[in-house]
């Protein structure tokens, strides 16, 4: 009878300590998988607002390198490239960069359009010369670039 008991109360015990050990490995698995999760999450973040950030200036740099002409808003939000008889009206609400077409002799203003990308905000500067800065700005990223318009020859410059 003694060896009996003895017998139920290792097993009871052996029971009990599988089960503790089977918890401690579970939450630290848990653990584990939060942790990657989160850092995960902030990669995929911060490489989507660069890859955003620079595909902008890229779309609107080339814009200007194969325009005949170039007119940026004073406040620097929007841009109107002309190719040929077509303007193309790149601007920046502060929040998306949407662009439209039309007729180049048609009157251009600097609102609406599709947004083209969203999150990110455009800045676009002539610094003299026929050299424009570009500098967008999506998330927390900045990327910025110098290129010329066709008239204006030369080679163009980049810098990230």
């Amino acid at each position: 009878m003694k060896g009996f008991k003895g017998r139920r109360l290792a097993d009871s015990v052996s029971s009990v300590g599988s089960m503790i050990l089977f918890l401690i490995f579970a939450s630290c698995s848990l653990v584990i998988i939060a942790a990657g999760a989160s850092t995960y999450a902030r990669i995929s973040d911060n490489v989507h607002s660069t890859f955003t950030a620079s595909t902008a200036v890229k779309y609107v740099t080339n814009k200007i390198r194969g325009s005949d002409r170039v007119v940026v808003e004073p406040d620097g939000h929007g841009i109107a490239v002309y190719s040929g008889e077509i303007v193309c009206a790149i601007m920046s609400d502060g929040t998306d960069i949407a662009e439209r077409s039309g007729m180049a002799e048609a009157y251009v203003d600097y609102f609406g359009g599709d947004v083209i990308f969203e999150n990110s905000r455009l800045l676009v500067e002539d610094t003299g010369d026929g050299l424009y800065r570009i500098a967008v700005m999506s998330g927390y990223e900045w990327c910025e670039s110098f290129c010329r318009c066709r008239e204006a020859g030369g080679d163009s410059t980049e810098r990230e």
